[in-house]
């Protein structure tokens, strides 16, 4: 399998890994605490990390080490998602 090297297809990945990760209700807890206690990204740390793992299978290195398309969605979904939640982050 070759490796995604358009950015339109890369962010659509990254929006698929991202919201697979918010449908797991031990992810939503931890989403949920991070938001509240304004340490989201330490609270999903291993997440984030194995979701980067995962996204760097499927796109170019260019992709993966040139944008932050993966941030972006996860943020994008997110906060989207969890917007709801009373946060110091907001």
């Amino acid at each position: 399998m070759s490796r995604i090297s358009d950015e339109k297809k890369a962010a659509q990945r990254a929006r698929v890994i991202a919201s697979d990760m918010t449908i797991y209700p031990d992810i939503q807890k931890k989403i949920e605490n991070g938001i509240r206690n304004d340490n989201l990204f330490q609270e999903l740390e291993g997440i984030m990390n194995e979701a980067r793992t995962h996204f760097a299978t499927y796109v170019s290195d260019e992709i993966l080490n040139d944008t932050n398309i993966l941030e972006k969605a996860f943020i994008d979904i997110v906060f989207a998602n969890y917007g709801h939640i009373e946060s110091p982050m907001w």
